[in-house]
């Protein structure tokens, strides 16, 4: 299998390349991009990657010259910049010319707005601006403190604390709590990890994750019958998929993997034990269609799956996670090697998987390419890159 992803990984180099991609957005542009070669020029050593890295870094700053985001969100703004150029110190030594206080001042008065509108979500709201700033050194993390005290009062002053949670969007007319990662309340319990782990406002942190477990745990399915634990969203009106993803961004993996960090940072062993059973439940599902799996991409395709198995056996060394590990990497090389529907859709002459629009991170073969190199990596450090997914 190695020697078939090293295979992978010059050919995703290369479509890469073939294709101009100007977007300065962590999750669709050149950050992911440049993350994924240096990444694999720790693995190859080959210095035709670093080079290759280091040319999208100064076409980056270049975009940033003249067309600098306007958001303040991390997905498609300036967070998400911001977390990748202190992320990308341990490659290269830069200028990160959004770590000022006056900029600090901004990023905070968002949150703050967001925090009181309840867009809670990790992509494009609160929780992806303070996952920002507890990366940088120079935060003042009593302000963090404060976003807390404010979140816990907005939520436990209501009647039913938990509707703090509901919210209604172009698909879904009535309010609902969505459970997932990327836009549900399960990227705002990963944020809430992070602040805890970092000691800030712990009690209250803590009153707020409790509150969640609870509910979700209230809505708990039966595995037989359903084939998996949780349903995506949960809300009057809420007809629900006969099936659900084994994904990052909604299902069950990703929102397990976040509680499995939840009961490690506070040394709950009998939650721990209870979300590694239902996990190791989840290596058990295997079926194309049942999992949804019809792409080969970070967000909710085969080589997410793969990563976040190959991070659960790093964090566990629990055979059963690699096994499903290299099971999901398999059915993602299979896709590659016949070119998947998905793929194949505007191919070029390059190749029959060069799907050229699409060369970002969660999305695309940045994504895609770094999650075939963690099958490489034995170092947890060298998967911390995840991050961008609230995985770690």
């Amino acid at each position: 299998m190695k020697e078939k992803i090293h295979q992978h990984l010059e050919s995703i180099a290369f479509f890469i390349q073939s294709y101009r991609n100007d977007s300065v957005t962590i999750n669709g542009g050149l950050p992911g991009i440049i993350i994924f070669y240096f990444q694999l020029h720790q693995v190859t050593k080959d210095e035709r990657h670093y080079d290759t890295a280091v040319q999208y870094l100064e076409v980056l700053y270049d975009q940033l010259e003249t067309n600098m985001p306007t958001s303040y969100l991390y997905s498609e703004g300036l967070a998400g910049i911001g977390w990748f150029l202190n992320y990308i110190q341990r490659f290269i030594t830069l200028e990160n010319d959004f770590d000022t206080p006056d900029f600090d001042a901004v990023f905070l008065q968002i949150a703050t707005t967001e925090l009181k509108r309840k867009n809670y979500e990790f992509l494009n709201g609160f929780s992806g601006i303070v996952m920002y700033l507890l990366n940088k050194k120079s935060t003042d993390t009593s302000r963090l403190s404060s976003l807390v005290d404010i979140v816990h009062t907005e939520i436990f002053k209501l009647a039913n604390p938990i509707s703090f949670f509901e919210r209604s969007d172009v698909q879904h007319k009535f309010p609902s709590i969505n459970l997932g990662v990327s836009h549900g309340v399960y990227g705002f319990i990963a944020v809430l990890n992070k602040l805890y782990a970092k000691g800030i406002n712990c009690v209250k942190c803590e009153a707020i994750i409790r509150l969640v477990i609870h509910f979700t745990f209230s809505h708990q399915k039966d595995y037989i019958t359903h084939g998996t634990y949780f349903p995506n969203r949960i809300g009057k009106g809420i007809t629900e998929s006969a099936y659900s993803r084994l994904a990052w961004c909604y299902g069950d993996l990703g929102m397990l993997t976040v509680l499995l960090n939840t009961s490690i940072v506070l040394k709950d062993t009998k939650l721990q034990k209870v979300i590694l059973k239902l996990l190791l439940n989840t290596t058990h599902r295997k079926d194309m269609e049942t999992t949804m799996m019809n792409d080969v991409w970070l967000c909710h395709g085969t080589s997410g799956a793969a990563h976040i198995f190959q991070r659960l056996y790093q964090k566990t060394t629990i055979n059963d996670f690699k096994f499903a590990a290299d099971y999901w990497y398999l059915k993602t090389l299979e896709q590659l090697d016949r070119g998947s529907p998905q793929i194949k859709q505007n191919h070029t002459r390059l190749g029959s998987y060069a799907r050229k629009d699409m060369t970002g991170f969660l999305n695309g073969y940045a994504g895609l390419g770094l999650s075939l190199l963690s099958a490489l990596q034995t170092d947890d450090m060298d998967m911390d890159w995840d991050e961008m997914i609230l995985m770690s």
